[in-house]
């Protein structure tokens, strides 16, 4: 049985999704942000970053407890254990990496400062704010110039690369003005994902 401790985030969801696609049993468990339970000794124990979502899974390898956390790191551990969404092909799995990490260091902190001077920040930094909204839409232009004439990220099947950047478009993205309207061909992706009945109940894990 894995333990899910995790928030309805573009990084949760990317692990909320993956775990109803692999099929594996698990629990979820709400990490309350606003009341600073991320920054308690025990959900630390689960991420030392304080950060969500983190999994532990009570039957990990050789029968012993593994605790993960980061979101990608996450994604690889559940693919390997299911066998599903990773294919064993060195060449498919080099761009599935390439493309987590590069979505994983460019548009998840761009995304991730949107936020911040959008919504927490005590005071509006517009310059601040426009540097990242920019970034943002520089990333989305690079998928979806990606993904013209392309049904996947990678290859000719659904991998754990669609898995991890889905949450960016469908969640993160939501927040800009116009959304994802520029970007004809990261749209299609998304509407043709957002069909997969995993998909949904990933999406709407911890909603409530």
């Amino acid at each position: 049985m894995i333990d899910l401790y995790s928030v309805p985030t573009a990084n949760g969801q990317r692990v909320h999704v993956m775990l109803e696609e692999s099929g594996l049993p698990y629990t979820p468990h709400f990490v309350d942000l606003v009341g600073g339970e991320h920054l308690e000794l025990e959900f630390q124990t689960k991420n030392p970053f304080g950060r969500a979502p983190a999994i532990v899974d009570r039957d990990g390898p050789g029968g012993q407890e593994l605790r993960i956390f980061e979101g990608h790191a996450i994604l690889f551990y559940l693919a390997e254990k299911s066998g599903k969404f990773y294919p064993n092909d060195l060449g498919i799995r080099t761009e599935i990496h390439a493309w987590i990490s590069a979505i994983s260091s460019n548009l998840s902190p761009a995304f991730a400062a949107q936020f911040w001077f959008t919504v927490l920040a005590p005071e509006r930094n517009q310059m601040a704010l426009d540097r990242f909204v920019a970034e943002a839409h520089r990333g989305l232009k690079t998928l979806d110039t990606h993904l013209e004439g392309r049904a996947y990220f990678v290859g000719d099947d659904y991998t754990i690369a669609d898995i991890h950047a889905y949450p960016v478009a469908a969640t993160s993205a939501s927040r800009l003005d116009g959304g994802l309207g520029a970007y004809p061909s990261l749209l299609k992706w998304m509407a043709a994902i957002s069909e997969r009945e995993a998909v949904q109940k990933g999406m709407s894990i911890l909603a409530e």
